[in-house]
């Protein structure tokens, strides 16, 4: 999601109280169903480090990743709050009340609704010690191309950024923009990870530089693209 426009206007839509309480047999399937599911991460190295690391992430991944990530933190970021940016629309209302359902708060807001308060708020909470996770190509895409939001929250706030992606054994995909991944229950999830040091990502670099090679590494962790 970008977070360029100037902030005003537009409180950000929210689900009624009567549909969140019709919506919760959904979310207690929801944590059932990623209970279910075994997350594998092959690299050791960078599981001591998220393990035992308390300094806040920015984390990126692609939207299509997004069913288990916030297992994957319960899991693997236990220490940290976990804060995920949403869309200020209608549709982030519905994924406000899914990012609850992963124990993700959220903070609203995009480009064309309060882009200036929720990176104000994101910086807020990233100087709290919080993790803080973008979808650099949503709410609508393009599919695999980042936007600049989270490298520009990143370097505000001198914070490391961790890639993270997903692989799956058995999954489906729906026919949305992103081709949304959906593991299957009791399937095996494979995670990858990369930490870019703030030296690494900006030393020479512009935002947007900065925006293409963490695109770049991101798809690179993506292989092969669309499992």
């Amino acid at each position: 999601m970008s977070l360029s426009d100037g902030g005003r206007g537009h409180a950000p839509r929210r689900q009624s109280f009567f549909k969140r309480l019709l919506l919760s047999p959904l979310g207690l399937l929801y944590r059932l169903w990623n209970a279910s599911i075994r997350i594998k991460f092959p690299d050791q190295a960078d599981l001591r480090k998220l393990t035992s690391e308390d300094l806040p992430l920015v984390i990126m991944l692609w939207h299509n990743r997004l069913f288990i990530a916030g297992e994957w933190h319960l899991r693997f970021r236990k220490k940290q709050r976990c804060y995920g940016l949403i869309s200020g629309s209608r549709d982030g209302a519905w994924l406000e009340t899914f990012y609850g359902w992963a124990r993700i708060r959220a903070i609203r807001g995009s480009r064309n609704r309060r882009g200036a308060q929720a990176m104000r708020d994101l910086v807020k909470v990233v100087r709290e010690g919080h993790d803080v996770g973008i979808t650099p190509d949503g709410s609508r895409g393009p599919r695999y191309e980042a936007k600049p939001g989270a490298l520009a929250l990143a370097k505000i706030t001198k914070s490391p950024v961790l890639l993270l992606s997903f692989s799956y054994s058995r999954a489906i995909r729906l026919k949305s923009w992103d081709r949304f991944v959906i593991p299957l229950p009791f399937s095996s999830v494979r995670a990858t990870t990369r930490f870019l040091e703030y030296e690494e990502l900006f030393g020479g670099r512009s935002l947007d530089e900065a925006t293409r090679a963490a695109e770049k590494a991101l798809n690179e962790l993506n292989r092969p693209p669309d499992l």
